[in-house]
């Protein structure tokens, strides 16, 4: 039978293909037009055929009365293939005045006219690029025009399911205590956090950003992360939680990376108190670089070398040495240069403890905290933060939440739960 189709359809392409001149490039589209005429016809017709949501004359309803089966209500649905038509059974009760479409919850259909495959596909791109942008390849790819306005419904209400979802899990822990349950026993479990900001309606916000990593059985890097437009006691929460389920309560070493940001200390202290708590390199770095540029000037070879000698001190772990160093120079200098010097003695010596670098490096710790680094850039700026880019909270927050969703590889996952009719 397979055979008997294919070869009808090559008898129907068989005029056109030939004027194509082995151009395979036409002779895909020309195969692709008719596989979405054929597949527009085909989904019609087993639409048509099926109950779509029937279930008898009465249904029962919340209200102890019944929902009355009144008939079936035709839907325009942009799917795949194209626009279709779905007769959908609408119940009624008299008593209290609720309705219900069945198929709509068991299809999955939402409330915009946008079938669940062409809307995960809209989804998919719109992580990524702009809505405008992913209007114009989802045209590109299938030929299905989809106005910008439409996908940003859509990954608004997507996302925003996958944020309620988020704020149940942990409503749900606060209430019950119960640990989530862990999808892998690392070794050793990195926790890194930071902060960036997105550009909305009122100004410039902060979203924090968590990066959580470990190494598997093959030694390959997996990452887990989360951001979210809380504050750091809300973030924090949602952070341990999805460390929780990367292994925390279980690995043998927890490392802790950070900026040394109030914030960042008050939740390594609320939850990941016996990791090992590293300020990252690169902003232990830049403290130095502030102080030798108010020194001698940015730019200079005075500055580059002033920095580098004191940094080697520090990357080999001769703290006293250095601070006894700064201490001694402090002396020779007056107003700015002097509160410059001074605030770098008390940046070390109050974070003595987080920036063992040597001891670090001896244990085979990652000192740098490039992971969340990255991820402010690659989860959160890569998409909120495009040249001229202005948001809603609501947009922001749900366009990172589905971002994050599908980077962590739970894109399947959300919408086996069929998020539209949520």
């Amino acid at each position: 039978m397979y055979e008997e189709i294919l070869d009808q359809m090559q008898e129907l392409l068989k005029d056109e293909i030939k004027n194509l001149g082995g151009d395979l490039d036409k002779v895909e589209q020309v195969v692709m037009k008719m596989m979405m005429s054929f597949g527009k016809g085909l989904l019609q017709r087993l639409l048509d055929s099926g109950p779509n949501g029937y279930k008898g004359s009465s249904m029962p309803c919340e209200c102890d009365g019944s929902k009355k089966f009144v008939q079936h209500r035709p839907k325009d649905i942009h799917s795949l293939f194209g626009w279709i038509t779905i007769k959908r059974a609408y119940y009624h009760c008299p008593d209290c005045g609720q309705s219900l479409v069945p198929y709509d919850l068991v299809s999955g259909l939402g409330s915009e006219q946008i079938s669940p495959g062409l809307a995960r596909a809209c989804c998919m791109l719109a992580v990524d690029d702009s809505f405008e942008l992913a209007s114009r390849k989802i045209e590109g790819l299938i030929g299905q025009k989809v106005s910008d306005n439409t996908i940003e419904r859509v990954v608004q209400q997507v996302g925003s399911i996958v944020l309620q979802q988020q704020d149940q899990q942990l409503e749900d822990f606060l209430s019950s205590r119960e640990f989530p349950e862990s999808e892998v026993v690392p070794q050793r479990l990195y926790v890194a956090a930071d902060g960036t900001t997105v550009h909305e309606t009122d100004s410039w916000h902060e979203c924090k950003i968590g990066t959580i990593y470990f190494e598997d059985e093959r030694k390959r890097r997996k990452s887990c992360y989360v951001g979210r437009f809380d504050n750091s006691k809300v973030f924090g929460w949602h952070l341990w939680l999805s460390a929780c389920r990367c292994g925390l309560r279980q690995a043998d070493e927890i490392v802790f990376l950070g900026d040394g940001a109030g914030w960042i200390r008050t939740e390594h202290r609320r939850h990941f108190g016996r990791a090992t708590f590293i300020i990252d390199w690169f902003h232990a770095s830049e403290h130095f670089w502030d102080c030798g540029k108010m020194l001698f000037g940015e730019g200079t070879k005075a500055t580059e070398k002033w920095v580098s000698e004191h940094l080697d001190l520090l990357w080999d772990g001769w703290m006293k040495k250095l601070l006894d160093d700064l201490k001694e120079q402090r002396k020779k200098y007056r107003g700015s240069k002097r509160e410059a010097m001074d605030t770098l003695i008390r940046y070390i010596s109050s974070n003595e403890e987080q920036m063992r670098y040597d001891v670090f490096r001896a244990k085979g710790y990652d000192i740098g905290s490039g992971a969340v680094e990255g991820a402010c850039k690659h989860v959160v700026g890569k998409r909120l933060k495009q040249s001229g880019m202005v948001w809603s909270r609501a947009g922001s927050s749900a366009t990172l939440a589905l971002r994050i969703t599908w980077l962590n590889n739970k894109w399947e996952q959300l919408w086996k739960n069929k998020p539209l009719a949520a």
